[in-house]
């Protein structure tokens, strides 16, 4: 994997000003989510979450700021904040969420938070966690979350068990885990390594497999095609998975 300051630089340079045509149709950068319209999917996501509206919510890896946005409109009495490495996806984060006083923004790496102990009602990452380490990501998360806090994780999965797929499927995932630079895992991994933090306890999960058209056609039409050597013939296994934890009382 990539160090932070390579993955800072990477956002930088490929997710804000190039980004621009598709910022025209969603602000939700996601390859998998059920609703391509960003209303519908904030919706959908503030459900998953169970947000009751009086929150203390934070989103890791919280790209242009599109989620947090839907969600102060949902519940403009939840104090909604949001990290992110790349301070570039951070001022066109402000400048989106500039309306809502309930809404804040600041550079931050996930896995190494400025945040106290208990801090947050909520926690949430949507298709950031690949990018880090997983264990010290959870780690981290429930070290700020609030006793009976809750985890939410929307992540990309590989379709089933890795020991399963074909080897040609199995060379599609490891190319795209390496030319993108994002760690894959199958769904009874993830909860493997959840449950070997320990701390939390898994309240729902769910699958949703239809990739985003917006995501897709942006990757066809910009430079991020180039960039990752992407395929329609290299197209891996995955789809798009969700995890709600509790943080465990001790």
């Amino acid at each position: 994997m990539k160090s932070i300051q390579y993955i800072k630089q990477y956002y930088n340079k490929y997710y804000t000003d190039k980004l621009e045509p598709l910022f025209d149709k969603t602000l939700i950068l996601q390859a998998f989510k059920p609703y391509e319209d960003d209303t519908k999917q904030g919706k959908w996501l503030s459900k998953q979450m169970g947000i009751k509206g009086d929150e203390k919510i934070l989103e890791c890896g919280c790209g242009v700021g599109g989620v947090m946005k839907q969600l102060a409109l949902l519940h403009p009495r939840a104090d909604i904040n949001g990290i992110n490495i790349s301070d570039g996806q951070v001022e066109i984060a402000k400048e989106v969420l500039k309306d809502f006083d309930n809404c804040s923004v600041s550079i931050q790496n996930f896995m190494e938070t400025e945040y106290e102990d208990n801090a947050f009602d909520i926690i949430y990452f949507c298709e950031s966690m690949g990018y880090g380490n997983f264990k010290k990501t959870v780690k981290e998360a429930i070290r700020i979350l609030k006793p009976n806090g809750k985890l939410y994780i929307n992540e990309i999965v590989v379709k089933c068990d890795k020991d399963k797929l074909t080897k040609k499927k199995l060379s599609k995932l490891n190319h795209f885990i390496d030319s993108w630079f994002y760690n894959v895992y199958d769904v009874d991994i993830i909860l493997s390594k959840v449950e070997e933090v320990g701390g939390l306890e898994l309240i729902n999960t769910s699958s949703f497999s239809k990739p985003s058209i917006h995501w897709m056609n942006a990757i066809r039409n910009g430079e991020l095609k180039k960039y990752h050597n992407a395929s329609l013939s290299n197209i891996p296994p995955v789809r798009g998975a969700d995890f709600l934890y509790q943080k465990e009382i001790k």
